[in-house]
């Protein structure tokens, strides 16, 4: 090779190496959008969880009131039943 040759691979390197550059600085930008995006994401879903939490518990206890409801009809059929 001589220094013509040389200076054309240090060229083309130099042109490899800037747009593999380019390809970094363009990926880490995504990154950083995507986590930003993550970080909205996630502080939404944890927005629309906490409702949904409390209405869980709400129907829950509203459960146990028709169990316990439907226990004392079953034992007042049942009472019922066996005085006749």
């Amino acid at each position: 090779m001589d220094i013509e040759d040389l200076r054309g691979e240090v060229i083309k390197t130099l042109g490899l190496h800037e747009a593999l550059s380019e390809i970094v600085d363009s990926l880490s930008d995504s990154l950083e959008e995507n986590k930003q995006n993550s970080s909205m994401v996630q502080y939404n879903l944890k927005r629309e969880i906490r409702p949904l939490s409390s209405l869980t518990w709400a129907i829950n206890d509203e459960l146990i009131k028709i169990a316990d409801a439907t226990d004392e009809l079953t034992i007042k059929c049942a009472r019922a039943g066996a005085e006749k």
